[in-house]
């Protein structure tokens, strides 16, 4: 009987001559934001020109669940939340930019064009013409990255 190689590993599982790649879980927009959150904490908690009082998150995609869901959402309207409001604020004007705001994305939406509301298009629009810095970052990763940019500029 002559000897089978084994095939090298490709991460990938042949059962019945069908083949299966392996399925990672999908990390959430909540998961990506919340490790945004961490590793600025992490990261700028010691600088002296950090202001943490001033770098949050704006719960406008929050689940607003309960009996009363539609009355307290009219209830938020009438008090002035907004939709399309960025995510993640940071208001120190540093370099030449009055204030930071982060649409956040889970890595996956990247290629979906509806990730995006029209909504939020225009609020990071109206940063961006106010002197203020709007991104869409997709993942923590790049949310970093951006951040990490804002930071290195002189506070003002």
């Amino acid at each position: 009987m002559p000897i089978k190689k084994t095939p090298a590993r490709t991460g990938k599982t042949t059962i019945n001559t069908k083949t299966y790649s392996p399925k990672l879980p999908r990390v959430s927009e909540h998961e990506e934001q919340s490790n945004l959150f961490l590793e600025v904490r992490f990261k700028f908690a010691h600088c002296e020109d950090y202001i943490d009082d001033l770098f949050f998150s704006v719960p406008n995609g929050m689940w607003a669940g309960g009996q009363n869901k539609w009355a307290l959402i009219n209830k938020f309207k009438k008090e002035g939340m907004k939709t399309g409001v960025a995510d993640v604020l940071y208001l120190q004007p540093r370099g030449d930019y009055s204030c930071l705001a982060i649409e956040m994305k889970a890595t996956d939406q990247r290629n979906n064009a509806d990730a995006v509301s029209p909504d939020q298009s225009r609020f990071l629009e109206a940063i961006n013409a106010s002197g203020g810095w709007g991104e869409v970052c997709y993942g923590a990763e790049e949310a970093i990255r951006i951040f990490e940019t804002y930071m290195s500029m002189e506070a003002r």
